[in-house]
């Protein structure tokens, strides 16, 4: 009996050994392919960068010859098109045609699932091709993943430029603060036109999000006549409290009658919300106490007055 436990104990060591060892090997192959996919990366943008450099003269030295080095390429070129704008999108095309890096993403985007799809559309938004890829990411704009969906959406804009306010007119999901953000990002790249003037007045709502979203990441303080006509007449609470907002960040005056009339639909959280913005955006305490009441004035006061000052007016 001792030594048949013996034997056992000598034999479920050396099992434990093996599999500790194994799962050595395995760590440390993963992380070689890792920092492979890393240097293979960096190879792609660096030349990325000295095609857009060059005007387009060494585009032709980018070779995917594999899927791994066109899913490296295809990362490269959009961490290249998110810190660019107004990039030569010429050049640009000449790689993903000559390395039919447009094709690829799409078969990878049909196999695919979930947060992976989501991934590869991300990175078809910053994949410019002469062939319109519009059609297979329009199918996933009304999937039930909304990562899925608003990554099919920006693919859809950045492919069509010009069908840009009609494929966002016919997305059937209401526009969250974070999907505004990535279309932004588009804007800022340069891929899309902005006219925040036809958006501001059309009665889409998705669109109106969009035209506020522009005005206030670019400071337009020229619309501020569209935003008072939409906290006037638009029927959603949203949509009117989002246009408050948009007027409070670029400075304007805000102690109008239509103003208040609006506010009143407010909550007691919604308005402490308002009140902290308007604190934060340099609002005096009377404007505060007009707009809202002497309760949001004195809670203002107090901000200003507390150790929270430091993070308010930074």
């Amino acid at each position: 009996m001792n030594t048949a436990a013996l034997i056992l104990t000598v034999a479920a060591a050396a099992i434990a050994a093996i599999c500790f060892a194994a799962a050595e090997i395995e760590k440390r192959r993963g992380s070689e392919a890792c920092t492979s996919r890393d240097a293979l990366r960096e190879k792609y943008l660096h030349q990325i960068i000295r095609a857009l450099a060059s005007g387009g003269e060494t585009a032709e030295k980018v070779k995917a010859d594999t899927p791994r080095q066109r899913m490296a390429l295809a990362e490269a070129m959009h961490t290249a098109m998110r810190h660019t704008y107004g990039s030569d999108r010429s050049a640009l095309q000449d790689m993903v045609d000559r390395n039919s890096l447009d094709r690829f993403l799409l078969r990878r985007i049909r196999l695919a699932r979930g947060s992976r799809r989501a991934y590869l559309l991300t990175l078809l938004s910053s994949v410019p091709s002469h062939r319109d890829m519009s059609a297979l990411p329009a199918r996933y704009t009304r999937s039930h993943n909304r990562d899925v969906r608003i990554s099919a959406l920006t693919a859809v804009m950045a492919a069509n430029p010009s069908m840009a306010v009609r494929a966002l007119a016919a997305y059937p999901y209401r526009l969250t603060p974070f999907d505004t953000a990535r279309i932004i990002a588009l804007l800022r790249r340069g891929l899309l036109p902005i006219a925040f003037e036809p958006l501001l007045a059309n009665d889409n709502r998705n669109l109106r999000m969009l035209g506020m979203a522009i005005v206030r990441n670019f400071g337009i303080e020229s619309a501020d006549r569209s935003l008072d006509k939409i906290i006037a007449s638009d029927p959603d609470p949203q949509t009117v409290r989002e246009a408050i907002y948009t007027l409070a960040s670029l400075g304007r005056p805000l102690g109008r009658a239509t103003l208040r009339r609006r506010m009143a639909d407010f909550t007691p959280v919604q308005r402490k919300e308002l009140c902290r913005y308007l604190t934060l955006a340099g609002y005096s305490t009377r404007t505060i106490r007009t707009l809202l009441s002497e309760k949001e004035g004195l809670y203002a006061e107090t901000l200003i007055n507390s150790y929270k000052r430091d993070l308010l007016c930074k």
